[in-house]
């Protein structure tokens, strides 16, 4: 069963409606590969292995009577400990919050068990969610499987949901976005990630870090199994979903009719890494081939001023949120989370309601810009991913990703193609405001044209 390991969503759910293969095991064999791996990896803090056989055995029986709940019917899923799933712990990555059991399930999780879903563990996360490296002193880093030989930033925040998919312990997960904290580590593991739209998703009980950016979305092998959980989150209750998932939009025209705005060569930042230039190219090129009208425009929102802004907002919800404990000297915070949160006191109630009415401001000019436009494709990353010996704490990757979340709009990262070291790369598409249907449909048509997302790491052991 080893080459289920890296099967997509929809492939599974496929063998699953055959004779011969089961929910149980399907999740025995995830949860085989979790034990073997996950000591090296560390991508779960808690597998719910008991409880994973106990719906698998529910899962098959539905089947059996011909009352299966749809695609993700028996498929496991892993969602990050920031999530609450009732009876286990929410750490949010932190050892002050070690052994507080949730009473509630979050209504992103029961939306998946409704649909069949089998939650099989909660995944590592950077403290709090805050930091885009994917680094955890406490708790530990996940490692990057990329690099069996080095240890490199598996991204963050939801470290633990792509080193897990990477890796073939989950055929997908779930996680947060900030500032590209979905994304982030979607592009370092070489993998299909979604920010959904803010809002768009309840958020009750997830913790959170800044409630006007914060987000919700999948992390995938592709852009037809993000689909599926996009639907999964999102469709009515009681909808059974079906292959129609696969193609939102797909009508047999590629994308014909839909216009795609990209920089302009010279708007490019020197620091973005040459692999990262000619990945982006390349997917452009894709999309162009595949009917998409291609114009070269500036948004009108500096990306530097975005970055700047947002993090000043984290900062100061942080500050709002944790405060108090990054002031005790004796509470097992990681440093440099502790220094981000402290960071937060400086931001004046002035400064604060200035910050907001900029957001506000900031998701009126992008809708206004995207109006002509379906998607607007840039890096995701302006690098692969770095050593940790390497890492500067006191810097973010989210130059790029943080755009999506100060305008409160979707964004897919894709895989793009491997730097000279055969590290991933990615890039990025932005959409509008429930603009995840095009999105989508760009990446699904674009990974119909290549094989980046295709690949996967080999492990150790």
């Amino acid at each position: 069963m080893e080459h289920y390991a890296f099967s997509t969503v929809g492939r599974l759910a496929s063998q699953l409606s055959m004779q011969g293969m089961t929910a149980a095991l399907l999740t025995t064999f995830f949860l085989r590969r979790i034990e073997k791996y996950n000591p090296t990896l560390n991508a779960f803090v808690t597998v719910l292995g008991e409880q994973a056989m106990r719906d698998a055995q529910a899962s098959d029986a539905r089947r059996k009577a011909g009352q299966s709940l749809g695609l993700l019917d028996g498929i496991p899923v892993a969602v990050k400990d920031l999530i609450d799933v009732a009876g286990t712990a929410t750490t949010a990555g932190s050892a002050t919050r070690d052994g507080q059991i949730s009473s509630q399930t979050a209504q992103l999780v029961r939306r998946l068990q409704a649909q069949g879903a089998i939650v099989i563990g909660k995944t590592q996360t950077v403290e709090f969610a805050f930091g885009g490296w994917g680094t955890n002193a406490h708790l530990g880093t996940p490692m990057n499987p990329w690099d069996a030989h080095r240890a490199r930033a598996p991204g963050g925040s939801s470290s633990g949901s792509a080193v897990a998919v990477a890796a073939g312990l989950v055929p997908c997960a779930i996680g947060t976005d900030t500032g590209g904290s979905v994304r982030i580590p979607a592009a370092f593991c070489s993998l299909t990630g979604l920010k959904m739209t803010a809002g768009l998703v309840d958020m009750n009980g997830i913790a959170p870090l800044s409630p006007q950016l914060d987000s919700v979305g999948p992390i995938t092998r592709t852009a037809d199994d993000a689909a599926i959980l996009y639907r999964a989150l999102t469709c009515e209750p009681g909808q059974v979903l079906d292959e129609s998932c696969h193609r939102l939009l797909d009508d047999g025209n590629g994308l014909d009719g839909m216009t795609l705005a990209v920089l302009p060569d010279e708007q490019y930042d020197t620091q973005v890494q040459r692999s990262v230039r000619l990945g982006v190219r390349d997917m452009v090129r894709m999309a162009e081939m595949a009917g998409a009208t291609i114009v070269r425009e500036r948004p009108p929102l500096s990306f530097d001023t975005i970055f700047e802004q947002s993090g000043l907002l984290m900062a100061a919800c942080g500050w709002r949120l944790h405060g108090a404990l990054a002031q005790n000297p004796d509470a097992p915070m990681d440093p440099f989370v502790r220094q981000r949160i402290l960071a937060g006191q400086a931001v004046s109630q002035m400064q604060y309601e200035d910050l907001l009415a900029a957001h506000q401001a900031a998701i009126g000019a992008w809708q206004a810009w995207m109006a002509d436009k379906d998607a607007f494709m840039i890096p995701t990353l302006a690098e692969s991913a770095p050593l940790l010996t390497q890492l500067d704490e006191a810097t973010s990757p989210g130059f790029f990703t943080r755009l999506a979340n100060w305008t409160g709009a979707c964004a897919l990262a894709l895989p793009a193609g491997f730097d000279p070291g055969n590290m991933p790369v990615s890039a990025q598409l932005v959409g509008k405001r429930q603009g995840e249907r095009q999105l989508l449909q760009i990446g699904s048509v674009i990974q119909s044209l290549t094989a980046w997302h295709s690949y996967s790491p080999t492990l150790q052991g």
